[in-house]
């Protein structure tokens, strides 16, 4: 794994959106995605309820690339400031060279493309210039969109657990999807 991305935070861009550290700026939209029902549809996170949860959520991805667990990017579309959409990489395992990658869109930007843009190139990213052996992505199998934009671009199913998290007083399967450095 190339530790030295981890001295100064990269800023990404694709077609139609840049990618950059997020901040206590984007502290409202987090708010946004995670007290949104639709938003966590698919994801086994419950609700928050107030901004000091958002504050809570916002500070855990700035410390993952302090502390060299992680990058974590929020999306703005090209010319705007708004944050869109938020992922990277998390659960970082140097020994393994391995990193679960993450990514979620507000809903107004859903079916517009933003999500492939983004985990192809946070997948280059991952495999070019962090040099990871392996990137994985945990799907709920029920999230047709999420399945086909990671097979897409050349994720495999490595596995399914049922029941395997729990949160909005229900229980999620989890497919892993896996792509591996060659």
């Amino acid at each position: 794994m190339n530790e030295n991305i981890f001295e100064s935070f990269p800023v990404l861009k694709t077609k139609n959106l840049n990618l950059k550290r997020i901040g206590e700026k984007d502290i409202q939209e987090i708010y946004n995605f995670y007290s949104d029902p639709q938003s966590l549809k698919y994801i086994a996170r419950n609700l928050i309820t107030d901004m000091e949860q958002a504050v809570e959520k916002w500070k855990i991805f700035d410390q993952l690339f302090e502390n060299k667990n992680g990058i974590w990017w929020a999306f703005n579309k090209k010319g705007e400031e708004k944050f869109i959409g938020f992922g990277g990489f998390f659960e970082v395992d140097k020994v393994a060279n391995k990193a679960e990658l993450g990514y979620g869109l507000l809903p107004g930007n859903w079916g517009k493309g933003y999500g492939t843009e983004v985990v192809k190139l946070l997948t280059e990213f991952g495999l070019q210039d962090l040099q990871l052996h392996k990137i994985y992505a945990n799907v709920d199998p029920e999230n047709k969109a999420s399945v086909k934009l990671l097979e897409n671009i050349g994720y495999k199913r490595e596995g399914l657990f049922k029941d395997h998290d729990y949160a909005q007083n229900k229980y999620f399967d989890t497919a892993v999807y896996t792509i591996i450095n060659k």
